[in-house]
């Protein structure tokens, strides 16, 4: 009785022991079920190493915009343990979502993973506004310096301009012929009613991406530009004396929008050795009439200077040389 009392406990722990070694030969057999891919990286790419974020059963790289997009890639990848990948880490595939990676647990299960690039467009900057002050009609090429003005799809490259004392918002049209990706050639759109000079705001605006801004001056038209404004006399071809009045008309191309900016607001009117100050003229919107003085002009006249004030507040003139069927016949000192 003895002897089987010891026995007893001795039997247990050869069972226990059995049972132990059969679970853990069970458990170093299985096989596998993991099927990650845990990195997928690309070297030597836009001058460094991406590394694609894994997310359901996506593998997605960010791409900046501004870097060569390639056609084709050749990645670095980890599975997991025991895990194949197909096509293999290193093997050349297409950079697109038509790329599918299987990856192969070593049970036999599969996960697919689809190739995601996604392309971070920059934000557009601007470094400068050349030049800084425009004109309306006479100066209206602006060139927009900068950088990742080609960090999208070419319409969808505009420049507005902001007047700062309303917020009034306009385009300013493109030529996209000329764009690249660090400079932009716009213009000032037709002159209207609804413009106006003074400080406005430029900005690059690609899709939603908005740039810096930069500020420019647009000023009124300067009637010095040439061919802006034109000038003849009503009284062309007719003899005048002293006492007389002599109208001189000025006019532009586009529709009033030049002269309207100078109407009224010559400041002397100089004809050879005459000189009219703006008290012994009478303007209207497109007209300026003065007397001729009771002392013959020195000889015949071919040119009018118009003193004004220029778009930069400075006073200074326009001498504009008329035909000769353009003007008054003028009593010349003999």
């Amino acid at each position: 009785m003895k002897r089987f009392s010891q026995l007893v406990p001795a039997l247990c722990i050869g069972a226990f022991l059995l049972l132990q070694g059969c679970s853990k030969t069970e458990y170093e057999y299985e096989k596998r079920p993991y099927k990650n891919i845990e990195t997928f990286a690309l070297v030597g790419y836009a001058g460094d190493s991406i590394n694609a974020t894994i997310n359901n059963g996506e593998i997605i790289i960010y791409w900046a915009a501004e870097t060569n997009i390639p056609a084709t890639i050749k990645p670095n990848i980890v599975v997991s343990p025991s895990a194949t990948i197909s096509p293999a880490s290193g093997t050349e595939v297409v950079f697109s979502t038509a790329t599918i990676y299987t990856v192969t647990a070593e049970d036999g299960s599969k996960q697919t993973y689809r190739l995601k690039p996604v392309i971070n467009h920059a934000v557009p900057r601007i470094s400068q506004i050349s030049p800084n002050n425009l004109h309306w009609i006479s100066g209206t090429q602006v060139n927009v310096s900068g950088e990742y003005f080609l960090s999208g799809d070419t319409a969808d490259v505009h420049v507005y301009a902001e007047r700062l004392s309303d917020g009034f918002e306009f385009d300013l049209p493109i030529d996209y012929t000329k764009l690249t990706m660090t400079n932009i050639v716009a213009n000032l759109p037709e002159y209207s009613d609804i413009l106006d000079t003074g400080v406005h705001k430029i900005r690059v605006k690609i899709g939603n991406r908005i740039s810096d801004e930069k500020l420019v001056n647009i000023r009124m038209p300067d009637i010095d530009f040439s061919g802006l404004l034109h000038l003849t006399f009503e009284n062309a071809g007719q003899q005048v004396s002293a006492g007389d009045s002599v109208t001189l008309k000025f006019w532009d191309d586009y529709n009033g929008n030049v002269s309207k900016w100078y109407a009224k607001k010559f400041t002397k009117l100089v004809i050879e050795n005459y000189q009219f100050e703006a008290n012994a003229l009478i303007q209207t919107d497109s007209t300026i009439k003065f007397k001729i003085p009771d002392y013959p002009i020195d000889r015949q006249p071919a040119s009018v200077i118009l003193y004004h004030i220029n778009p930069y507040y400075d006073l200074t003139y326009l001498a504009k040389i008329l035909s000769w069927d353009a003007w008054p016949i003028i009593p010349v000192k003999q």
